[in-house]
């Protein structure tokens, strides 16, 4: 199962409130929790990534020479 198929189905899960085939309000909790866990981990990775980059980008700038 691919990253979007699981948001999918928390998005299915959030607004049918169907959960293990039964409905509840605990269906709709554990929906919204599983995507706050994955958008911390995307912004956690793009910060992450952000700081690679800038690291390297430091390291590469030309040393200028007067």
């Amino acid at each position: 199962m691919t990253l979007d198929e699981v948001i999918l189905e928390l998005y299915r899960v959030a607004e049918t409130k169907q959960w293990d085939g039964k409905n509840t309000d605990e269906a709709l909790a554990v929906a919204i929790e599983g995507l706050e866990q994955i958008l911390m981990l995307r912004q956690t990775e793009m910060m992450r990534n952000m700081k690679a980059s800038a690291s390297s980008a430091m390291r590469k700038q030309p040393r200028v020479c007067s």
